[in-house]
């Protein structure tokens, strides 16, 4: 791991949190009321879903930039994050009792997530970890639209002036 990323991370991680603690709350927040029309509903829970969106935008620009995790990693860490948080929501706000299979099924899932981020089966038996393919590479599937324009404005201009020569 490089540790010149370590800030990275963090501000990955803490942004990552607050988008889902937003999401998960934006989720539960009409839970008590009983009597909410689904229009009452949808007015209380959008702004959290817009602030969602708005903060992890910047959580997986920030991620993307700095090649911190895999797309893979990012819904890992979705799923963990929104896990402890429905637990939590649960526990303090619906006032519902946290069992231990709830905790023995976080654990499960947070083991998945560490495999994945070391690559712990890959290395035990020896596999080759593919490199994913870098986004600015035009010729490949993950490419932006941006490199495929540059690319082909590149292309197309070289093409011409081979003809002129």
């Amino acid at each position: 791991m490089d540790y010149l990323k370590i800030p990275y991370y963090v501000l990955f991680v803490f942004l990552f949190i607050v988008a889902q603690s937003l999401s998960m709350w934006g989720q539960f927040v009409t839970l008590p009321y009983k009597n909410l029309s689904m229009w009452e509903a949808y007015k209380m829970a959008i702004p959290f879903a817009w602030l969602d969106w708005l903060i992890m935008t910047f959580t997986v620009m920030v991620g993307n930039k700095y090649e911190l995790v895999t797309p893979t990693q990012d819904t890992f860490l979705l799923i963990i994050i929104q896990f402890c948080l429905i637990l939590l929501i649960n526990q303090f706000y619906l006032k519902q009792k946290v069992t231990r299979s709830d905790i023995f099924a976080f654990f499960i899932i947070l083991l998945g997530f560490f495999v994945s981020f070391l690559h712990l089966i890959s290395k035990l038996f020896g596999i080759k970890v593919p490199e994913h393919p870098g986004t600015d590479n035009p010729d490949t599937i993950s490419s932006t639209l941006r490199s495929q324009k540059y690319n082909s404005i590149v292309k197309s201009t070289a093409d011409k002036t081979d003809k002129i020569e």
